[in-house]
């Protein structure tokens, strides 16, 4: 838990006590030979609580029961998303234990918080039943008490960019040439952020701050800076540079923070960004469609459009440098291949003209390919079926783009799904689509999909 956050707990209503049959926990267990017994149970309010000390447990209520005999009791507490309770969902609340004083576990209301609202640092009206469980000889009693309290959870304020000032760009604390991102999704249900930096020509460390995007021009007192221990980080600029120690041979670095556990990390990558296709689709002449580097083991993926406008045989290579031949992959650059065929020459060829999914790995030279018989629109506006067509786009061989003018999706989530399946589907943020990525939430009856990288390093859709 990130108890060095503030965050505020302050009852707004005293609780109403009563006594009843509710049940949904065990039912007491009493004792028929016993008169019965009265007990009656008040809790008062507290004051705000700081949980930037590292108290293991806070006050919620302060309970009190009066009973003529000598007694024992227990208090249990449910906390539910909603202020109406079961209105919203019967199953939406946690459970925590409270001793006699009303305290409970700072740990376990942070998680029931985050569960319920997730980790964003904003104060929440949530509701409070108290159930207090009397033993008074032998004899249970069940008292319960309702109120309202508000949460904030504890966490920083996550911005949705920062920026690289360091060494690689003289310490500018304005430029924004290296951007730290997630997927575009929210920071608090996706908090890595992630960037790849070129490894300096001279082979020496990368030393560095994150400026975040309010702090752009010369603010830098909100500044991810290097914590204590190492893969660490801290927020507002509160310790000394965070260091990329040289790779030999690195081409790049891809830089990982999370930023709601506070620690990074970084990879040196010895391989090119992008592998670039060329065949007869664009007459062996323009190298623009392009698979992106997954990971530092040479992993690619990507859209590729395989056609032969010029009877040339549906064939093609790659390059590792657009327009260069030095060094191509070809057909005998791999160990196996699976989804196309050996052409003329060492050339690769497609067994038809379409569009194909290639995933290729320079590590253990293999390359496969799955052509894309149909990409479809797929949702909460049809049950998430991957298999209806009702939505399905057309190719625009043209503009290297699916299109769809009759859209139907709506902002509670959609994705791009192919061949009828989840196996390879896209999401995430519009102008940085991603396999298996977020839920798209951005509506519009007419969407383009460009898969290729033809004209952009990343697949991206418009929405309209």
């Amino acid at each position: 838990m990130l108890k060095k956050f503030l965050y505020g707990l302050t009852l707004i209503a005293t609780m109403a006590s009563c006594s009843d049959d509710y049940t949904d926990w065990a039912s007491p267990q009493t004792n028929p030979e016993e008169g019965a017994k009265t007990v009656e149970m008040t809790v008062a309010p507290v004051g705000d609580i700081d949980l930037a000390t590292d108290a293991d447990s806070v006050q919620l209520f302060v309970p009190s029961v009066v009973v003529s005999d000598e007694a024992v009791s227990s208090y249990t507490v449910k906390v539910f998303r909603s202020v109406d309770k079961y209105v919203d969902n019967q199953s939406t609340f946690f459970v925590l234990n409270a001793d006699a004083q009303g305290k409970v576990a700072a740990d376990d209301l942070q998680e029931a918080v985050v569960s319920l609202f997730g980790a964003r640092p904003e104060k929440r009206d949530i509701a409070l039943e108290v159930v207090c469980l009397t033993s008074v000889n032998g004899q249970s009693i069940k008292n319960v008490a309702n109120t309202t309290v508000k949460v904030t959870p504890a966490a920083p304020l996550i911005e949705k960019a920062y920026y690289l000032t360091g060494s690689i760009n003289g310490w500018n604390n304005s430029d924004t040439s290296y951007k730290l991102t997630n997927d575009g999704s929210d920071p608090y249900s996706n908090p890595i952020f992630t960037l790849r930096i070129p490894a300096p020509e001279d082979g020496s460390n990368v030393e560095f701050k994150m400026t975040p995007e309010s702090g752009l021009g010369g603010d830098w007192s909100g500044c991810l800076a290097g914590g204590e221990t190492e893969g660490t980080f801290v927020y507002n600029n509160a310790g000394g540079n965070l260091v990329v120690e040289a790779v030999a041979g690195a081409k790049y670095y891809d830089l990982t923070f999370n930023m709601l556990d506070l620690t990074w990390s970084y990879s040196a990558i010895s391989f090119e960004p992008f592998v670039y296709f060329i065949g007869a689709t664009d007459g062996w002449a323009n190298a623009e469609q392009k698979l992106a580097l997954m990971n530092d083991e040479g992993l690619y993926t990507g859209f590729i459009y395989c056609a032969d406008p010029n009877g040339w045989g549906n064939e093609f290579k790659f390059q590792r440098v657009a327009g260069s031949w030095d060094n191509e992959i070809n057909y005998n650059t791999f160990a196996s291949v699976t989804g196309f065929e050996l052409g003329g020459g060492s050339n690769i060829k497609a067994p038809a003209e379409g569009l194909y999914y290639v995933t290729l790995d320079l590590t253990n030279n293999t390359l496969s390919g799955v052509k894309i018989n149909n990409m479809n629109l797929v949702g909460d506006f049809n049950g998430w079926n991957a298999g209806d067509d009702a939505q399905q786009m057309t190719w625009d061989a043209a503009n290297y783009c699916y299109v769809i003018t009759n859209a139907v999706v709506t902002s509670n989530g959609w994705k791009f799904t192919t061949n009828n399946s989840w196996d390879i589907n896209l999401g995430g943020d519009i102008n940085n689509l991603v396999a298996n990525g977020d839920n798209i939430s951005t509506v519009g009856k007419t969407i383009k999909l460009y898969p290729t990288r033809k004209t952009s390093e990343k697949i991206y859709c418009t929405i309209e």
